[in-house]
């Protein structure tokens, strides 16, 4: 019993020594300081994917656009996009739709890709962020034919230089690849959902610039060629040369 007793003891001092020696070592471990800039220049980006559908799908509509992301320690990408947008469509029942107007978005991206402490530096971008879009815009809406239902017979009606602005806000997920240096491809996929609503009884447009369709939310789609500067300072190291001079002491006599 005694033997035992002792015993116990014994292995409970040892396992409080060794978690204790444990627990030093642990605090003892340093985590490296973020050395990385607050701002690492900026990524100038053009939209090739609305230029191809504009120039070579016939649907009725046409986008071309480009935007500037900041890179804000390689986390946070504050993000400005401005483009022009139109559409010229002929509906089934022959009403004409026409718009061209400019239109803006302003966010922001999160890098969700975790540097591990031992891994090498990338440029490499798996992103998600927020946008929030605006445009101002005319559009003319004609041949819109109304029927009689009393006397019979129709007439066409015209409503031209409409005035509107829309709001809306994006969900943003997409990728940024390095594939030469400060030269970038990337993709972005985008669930739009529309915050100005049309007033009844007024003649809402059928396309709005920037957002699409003019429907509750829409989804896009952006393949975006980029180059990103950065003017890097040059560094001019200094070496201070010491020279120690020794005078010799002259005796005079």
């Amino acid at each position: 019993m005694r033997r035992t007793f002792v015993y116990l003891i014994s292995s409970i001092l040892l396992c409080i020594s060794v978690s204790t020696a444990l627990a030093q070592k642990k605090k003892q471990i340093a985590i490296p300081a973020d050395s990385t800039r607050w701002l690492n220049g900026f990524t100038v980006n053009v939209d090739v994917a609305s230029l191809a559908t504009s120039t070579f799908i016939n649907n009725g509509m046409y986008s071309s656009e480009a935007g500037i992301q900041l890179d804000l320690k390689h986390k946070f990408f504050p993000t400005i996009e401005v483009g022009v947008a139109g559409a010229n469509k002929v509906s089934t029942d022959n009403i004409k739709f026409k718009t061209n107007g400019l239109f803006e978005r302003f966010g922001v991206d999160f890098n969700l890709r975790k540097k591990k402490p031992d891994s090498k530096p990338t440029n490499n971008l798996f992103t998600a962020g927020l946008r929030l879009g605006m445009s101002n815009f005319n559009y003319d809406v004609t041949n819109v034919t109304l029927a009689d239902n009393y006397w019979g017979g129709s007439t066409s009606i015209n409503y031209p230089t409409q005035n509107v602005s829309k709001i809306w806000y994006e969900f943003v997920i997409g990728v940024q690849v390095e594939v030469i240096k400060s030269f970038y491809l990337g993709w972005n996929l985008r669930i739009r959902n529309l915050i100005s609503k049309d007033i009844p009884g007024e003649v809402s447009p059928w396309y709005i610039p920037g957002f699409g369709q003019n429907k509750s939310s829409n989804y896009g789609f952006n393949y975006t060629v980029g180059y990103h500067f950065w003017p890097e300072k040059k560094i001019v190291k200094k070496t201070n040369v010491i020279i120690i001079q020794k005078k010799e002491n002259q005796i005079t006599k």
